[in-house]
Order: C-alpha cells, then structure tokens, then sequence
C-alpha cells in the first residue's frame, strides 16, 4: 500500500517495543516532630455508676492539667472509655462483693517534642493514682516532604537498574513507557517510647519507603 505521494505504507502490525522493566526503591529519614500519648484513668468501685464517676473525675484532671500546659483542645480527644465488672467465684463467699471497673482515655498530640515528658508526667500526677499511661509514641506530623524525597530515590534506583541491564543487552535506555507505584509510599510506624521516671523523649529517626516499577524502550 502506498501513501498518495508515493511513498509506501508498512501497515504490518506491530509488537510490542523492546525494553525493559524494572523495580527501584528508596527511603528518606527525617527527625518526628510530634509525641502521642495515650493517658488514662481507671477506678474500681462497688457499682458501674460509681466507677464511671471515678474514671471520669481522673479524666478531667487530666484535660485540666494538659490544658494548663497550653495544649490545645483540638490536640485532644477520647479515645474510648469501657467498664468490666467481677463477679464472685462460684462456689466462693458469700459476701464477696461483684467489683466493676470503668477505664477513660485520651489521646493526646503534643507539638513540643522536648516539653512532652514534663507534660504527660504532670498530668498523670493531678489525676492522681487513677491515672494510667497507656503509651507513648513519636511521629512525624507531614511525611508529604519525606515521601517525595523517597520516590525520587526509588526512581534513580530503578534507571541505574534499567541502564545496567540495557548496557548488559548492547542496548540504550529510551523514553519512558510506564510507571507504576508499587503501594504507595510507606507510612513510618509511630516509634514507641519507654516511660522512665523522667519520661525524657527522645524522637529519634523516622523513615519513609517508596517502591516504584517503570517501564524503559531500548533507544532506536
């Protein structure tokens, strides 16, 4: 078949292009900039009534506190509240009387990295012995920088792969064809903290992984 100026036409279908495929990762660090602290309150009573006062009493001393300290109401939040109660044993005395327990919690952001300790501890001391800390971890507040950085180091991965094997094959890498993310940038697990009786924190290294499969022609 010919084009009207004369020209052939090779209308003969075409496979796929040569090239090749590979998969690059990367990560970036950065320092966490915020402490999450789970806080409790937990009393044990005759009565559910009676034990819900206690946990909820322990609670406000805790948002007081924490609210002294200049956290804002919007860097706190209930995380759940639940009661069990304990029946006598079967077959046990008489009197013994049932006992419910009625646990509170809040979860807490605190942008102070350095103040959190002396924070959560003061406010464990105005709640007095109801008071529980349930755990202390560290996190990053925006891993959008971080994931950006963990791509472009996932992508420079995967050409220095691509070039390798192109170089192994007597070939050169050409355009791009495809790109796929392979799950997304990995969130960084919060880091858990051991409470000591100064709860110093200490924020450590956080990292963030990226995984990306692309797609290379070899050069014509």
């Amino acid at each position: 078949m010919a084009w009207p100026d004369g020209r052939e036409h090779d209308n003969r279908p075409r496979g796929p292009r040569r090239g090749v495929t590979v998969t690059g990762s990367g990560s970036a660090s950065g320092v966490p900039d915020v402490v999450v602290a789970e806080l409790g309150a937990e009393a044990v009573a005759p009565d559910v009534q009676a034990a819900l006062d206690g946990a909820t009493s322990g609670l406000a001393a805790l948002r007081a506190s924490l609210a002294s300290a200049g956290v804002p109401d919007g860097n706190v939040r209930t995380a759940q509240t639940s009661t069990w109660t304990e029946r006598p044993t079967p077959g046990g005395a008489d009197d013994a009387p049932s006992r419910t327990t009625a646990r509170a919690t809040l979860r807490v952001v605190l942008r102070d990295v350095d103040g959190a300790g002396a924070v959560v501890r003061d406010a464990l001391a105005a709640a007095g012995p109801v008071a529980r800390l349930e755990s202390l971890t560290t996190a990053l507040s925006d891993v959008g920088p971080l994931a950006e950085q963990a791509r472009e180091a996932a992508f420079a991965d995967a050409r220095a792969r691509a070039e390798q094997y192109a170089r192994l094959a007597g070939k050169a890498l050409g355009d791009v064809l495809d790109v796929r993310e392979d799950g997304g940038p990995g969130a960084p697990a919060p880091r858990v903290l051991k409470a000591s009786a100064a709860l110093v924190v200490e924020p450590g290294q956080q990292e963030v992984q990226a995984s990306v499969t692309v797609r290379w022609a070899f050069a014509d």
